[in-house]
């Protein structure tokens, strides 16, 4: 009897031991399957595995079409630029032509011009016909010279005289002469008007002498309406000798 008692007493412990392993077997199984699931759960889904590519599929799309846009924009630039260089070769193209036009019609117009019987020689003089009007060493300087200058010089001494017109023209060239505060950069030695047309001969006694007291005179009214030819003339003996030759409107004599 006291042996079964004891044996029972073993049977109970043996008993209550396996159920507390139990019960710490079915801790541990419940640990592990927590565990696995937390793992599970920080796992990423698929669905997050493929959400970064359609990303990069979608920013890729959106650079192509932006690559595009700008390939089509430079294209247009192209088409524009390459437009306007064929408007300015063509108009270089029709400018070249208009060049070559005129070129050929000054060369036609030289020819007939050279062809011509009736062209005109530029004037000029002999030192000895200009001698007839003026001392020779403004002979000299005149028979050098060719042109509209030697024509008018011609018409001055081969005019008449208008006495009224030349007289006062005269005097008031003089008188501008004198009354001009560098009077004594110059000296007048002749001053002679016919009936349009006017004379003055003199020599510079100091540099740029004339040149201010033709200033003066061309701030006045004895300029007004003339065309004037002047020169200076060097001659051996160092001196500067002034010649003069101005014609007036035939207008402003009759007025007058």
């Amino acid at each position: 009897m006291k042996y079964l008692g004891v044996l029972i007493l073993i049977l109970l412990l043996a008993i209550a031991s396996l159920f507390v392993g139990l019960q710490m077997g079915k801790g541990q199984l419940n640990q592990a399957e927590e565990s696995q699931s937390n793992q599970l759960s920080k796992t990423p889904t698929s669905e997050g595995v493929t959400s970064l590519p359609s990303e990069l599929a979608i920013e890729s799309s959106h650079l192509v079409s932006e690559l595009k846009q700008e390939v089509l924009q430079l294209k247009q630039q192209l088409a524009e630029k390459n437009s306007l260089i064929d408007a300015m070769n063509s108009s270089m193209g029709l400018l070249e032509q208009q060049v070559e036009l005129a070129y050929s019609e000054i060369d036609q117009v030289t020819e007939q011009t050279h062809d011509s019987p009736f062209h005109p020689e530029p004037d000029s003089i002999s030192t000895d016909q200009a001698n007839q009007w003026v001392p020779e060493n403004f002979a000299n300087a005149i028979a050098s010279q060719q042109g509209d200058m030697v024509a008018l010089f011609k018409r001055h001494h081969q005019a008449d005289i208008n006495q009224e017109w030349a007289t006062e023209r005269e005097q008031a060239l003089k008188d501008s002469f004198a009354l001009s505060e560098y009077a004594d950069m110059v000296n007048i030695t002749s001053v002679n008007c016919k009936t349009t047309t006017c004379e003055v001969r003199g020599e510079e006694l100091e540099p740029n002498g004339w040149m201010l007291v033709s200033q003066r005179l061309q701030e006045t009214s004895l300029s007004k309406n003339a065309s004037t030819w002047t020169y200076l003339i060097g001659n051996e003996e160092g001196e500067t000798l002034i010649h003069m030759l101005s014609e007036v409107d035939d207008s402003t004599v009759e007025n007058q």
